[in-house]
């Protein structure tokens, strides 16, 4: 998050702690940590429900909730317009933006734990989740389908014993044959299509390009620590890229891939914590 809007960088400038962007304490993390762990609290607490996703996030923008000391000092303007309307009244899964300019990162970088909570979900029912989860905020097609791709990736890597690129091609091939269906608008095809032709890696807050600075940071990185450093080395929309980077790379290396320092110097826990080990009783059971 402290690197937020600089030009690129060599990864090996990167450091936990920094102090930059936003003017937070080291160890904050942003809109995207907290809107995803708005979503984890949902899915565990209510199941899946879109209006009760959109509340949460309410809660977040007004309130702080979700954030380290209680503070928001970031939204996107797509999250914001989305959020404005479901508070006025719109239903949940039609608040968020439709137009074409509306193909942000803002639901792909919470997305995460409809992978983790819904892993053993079927296919069409998961990835018919991942789209509506998106529509919160996110309306079009391109946001819907980055958030359907990365979950699958995300839900490949935890159930299978693949490595990235092997991950990457099977979800693919997975969502590529449910879209060619007569379940889905031809709309997710060519979204897809645009998706798996995008070539520019930037770091920006286009979806599209969020989902492949990420992925190229997870997928040619040796540790979960180099992911990171990879990712935020984009700079441009860094905390963004970083998450959702994150998310994969926490999958493949594990708790244990995370340096202690990082770890100890979290603000949050007390947010954080209780969610997680919520997560972990349900998977218990």
């Amino acid at each position: 998050m402290p690197y937020e809007f600089r030009d690129a960088m060599d990864p090996n400038d990167v450091r936990f702690g920094a102090s930059g962007s936003h003017g937070q304490p080291p160890g904050t993390w942003s809109d995207d940590g907290a809107l995803m762990l708005a979503l984890l609290d949902s899915l565990l607490e209510r199941g899946f429900d879109t209006a009760d996703q959109a509340r949460r996030a309410v809660s977040w923008q007004r309130e702080g909730s979700y954030a380290p000391g209680g503070k928001v000092f970031d939204i996107g303007v797509a999250t914001g317009r989305a959020l404005g309307a479901f508070a006025a009244g719109a239903p949940a899964e039609e608040s968020g933006p439709s137009d074409e300019r509306s193909g942000g990162n803002g639901s792909l970088m919470r997305i995460l734990p409809l992978a983790l909570v819904e892993r053993e979900m079927p296919l069409e029912r998961l990835v018919d989740h991942v789209h509506r989860a998106s529509k919160v905020t996110h309306g079009h097609h391109r946001p819907q389908v980055a958030c359907a791709l990365y979950v699958l990736i995300a839900r490949q890597l935890l159930t299978t014993d693949d490595e990235p690129a092997a991950a990457l091609s099977a979800a693919s091939a997975e969502l590529r044959r449910l879209y060619s269906s007569d379940a889905f608008e031809p709309e997710y095809l060519g979204a897809l299509d645009h998706l798996e032709a995008w070539s520019e890696r930037q770091g920006r807050g286009r979806v599209w390009d969020s989902f492949w600075s990420a992925w190229d940071a997870f997928a040619g990185a040796d540790s979960y620590e180099d992911t990171i450093r990879r990712a935020v080395a984009y700079g441009n929309d860094t905390d963004t890229t970083a998450a959702i980077a994150g998310g994969l790379a926490g999958i493949h290396w594990g708790i244990g891939g995370i340096p202690g320092k990082w770890l100890e110097g979290m603000r949050g826990n007390e947010i954080a914590e209780p969610l997680v080990a919520k997560l972990l009783e349900a998977e218990a059971r």
